[in-house]
């Protein structure tokens, strides 16, 4: 299989950090071709200087054999490079087919926009990716999963040769990336189309890379074929040493129960949940998509109305009809999405640690600075989070670094019932293995009660106590934390 992409002797400085060293690696043409590495390695400035967004200070580019010697977004584009980042660049209130076609919709002979051919390409492009988008919806209509089915559609319209997909399962469920990985495979096979695919999941190589390069501290530190390497191999590249012991020491609950729900009930969604959760515990919630996992937790944290059941926290019934009365009662929520709904982007990380308990730093109404600076400073050493200051933006954090802010507010907010979605969701190895002992530490050091959803079994056997198995908005089993399997799990999530 010939070479068709290849990146030489990449070197990228910026002001005070030297972000790219010497980064040599090359992609088969029809090949789906595996990055990964911790927050920070240099991943997506790689490939932005693929994409022509950024300019390398030394080494070249290289498609099928020739050097690009003016790698600017539009000839990258023109060369059939398409890069589809995780934050995903669309324009929300056009249609679908605007933004697959966008800068190049098809003119009449007038010389106005061909409003039905648009559509009517733009339906064949999706008819045969095997998406199911209406061309005429508007993009802020559709779910995310469609939207980056969106881009993807928007990248075959282009004629690309190479499709870089950043982390795309961060968006994207079960079902619709099992479609996603079919259609990677075809179009690989049947049309030679590259593929560089960006992941944390490490399991997702294993299912659609044949050969994966491993990036840390701005290096390739190792490229090989995927069937001739392991998961305990990979993370050791990326991090640099062995992790024999990916999660810490499981807590020991006490006897007192925390937390009872009991048949808890929303029409069409939920179906007589029941479970407790005592003192000290971590009670894990997993299922396939669409099992009401979330549901459940959002249901419990007052984030959705509930139409049936009981809530009880220290053995007293309560009610909770919004999230800030869930945190009177001691029960924070950190929500799956938590760009979206679990952290304020462009304010400060003193503010978004903060902010949920203003009364504890301010005084007649106004906030004392040096308090706060002080709380903040005390959080951002015991927890480990990597900033340039406590004044620094959330938004520019890694993913991992960001969660231990939304976990810092729900201890100040003097959250003790936690419950978390996802909490390593588009977080790097070593930054997991932050999240789980903090997680761990909360329910030995603190007492506090853990309930957590994750799609990951790994994550679930390693950290929970018990778990409650979902299927279809119900429970199906509970099983103990010690002896579930990953086969008995999805046994119960499957079966009948």
């Amino acid at each position: 299989m010939t070479v068709i992409l290849e990146m030489r002797g990449i070197d990228k400085r910026f002001p005070g950090v030297h972000a790219l060293r010497d980064v040599s690696f090359a992609v088969r043409r029809g090949s789906v071709h595996g990055i990964v590495g911790e927050n920070g390695a240099g991943k997506s400035t790689l490939m932005r200087i693929l994409a022509g967004a950024f300019q390398a200070n030394e080494g070249e580019v290289v498609i099928d054999g020739a050097a690009v010697t003016t790698p600017t977004p539009e000839r990258m584009l023109q060369l059939g490079i398409a890069v589809i980042y995780q934050e995903l660049a669309q324009v929300p209130h056009l249609s679908v087919a605007e933004n697959i076609y966008l800068g190049r919709l098809p003119k009449t002979r007038w010389g106005g926009v061909d409003w039905s051919r648009a559509k009517a390409e733009a339906a064949r492009v999706l008819d045969r990716l095997g998406f199911k988008v209406d061309p005429s919806a508007r993009v802020d209509a559709i779910s995310v999963a469609q939207r980056q089915m969106v881009e993807i559609a928007k990248a075959i319209a282009r004629d690309a040769r190479i499709v870089v997909l950043d982390e795309p399962s961060a968006v994207l469920g079960d079902a619709e990336l099992e479609q996603l990985f079919g259609i990677i495979r075809r179009l690989s096979r049947e049309q030679q189309v590259s593929f560089i695919y960006i992941t944390h999941r490490l399991k997702e190589l294993y299912e659609i890379c044949e050969e994966v390069t491993v990036m840390r501290d701005g290096q390739v530190v190792a490229t090989m074929p995927i069937a001739e390497t392991t998961t305990a191999g990979i993370i050791r590249h990326m991090v640099g040493r062995e992790l024999k012991d990916v999660f810490p020491k499981r807590a020991k609950p006490g006897a007192e129960i925390r937390l009872e729900v009991r048949n808890l009930s929303r029409s069409g969604v939920l179906k007589d949940i029941s479970f407790d959760v005592r003192r000290g515990e971590i009670v894990g919630i997993c299922g396939l998509a669409g099992s009401g996992r979330t549901e459940v937790l959002r249901a419990i944290a007052g984030a959705d109305r509930i139409d049936g059941g009981e809530i009880r926290v220290d053995g007293a019934a309560v009610s909770i009809d919004t999230p800030r009365r869930g945190l009177t009662h001691g029960i924070g929520l950190l929500p799956e999405d938590r760009k979206t709904e679990g952290l304020f982007l462009g304010q400060s990380v003193a503010f978004n640690v903060t902010v949920s308990a203003l009364a504890s730093i301010s005084r007649r109404g106004l906030i004392n600075r040096w308090r706060e600076g002080e709380l903040v400073s005390r959080f951002v050493r015991q927890m480990r989070i990597k900033t340039p200051g406590t004044d620094a933006k959330v938004g520019t954090l890694s993913g991992g670094n960001q969660q231990k802010c939304a976990i810092a507010r729900q201890l100040h907010a003097g959250t003790e019932i936690l419950l978390v979605d996802e909490p390593t969701r588009g977080v790097d190895v070593a930054a997991k293995r932050d999240i789980y002992e903090l997680l761990v530490e909360l329910t030995t050091s603190r007492g506090a009660s853990v309930v957590m959803v994750s799609s990951e079994l790994p994550e679930i056997l390693g950290l929970c106590n018990r778990i409650v198995v979902m299927r279809d908005g119900a429970v199906s089993t509970l099983l103990d934390g010690e002896s579930a399997t990953e086969e008995s799990i999805m046994a119960h999530a499957v079966w009948h």
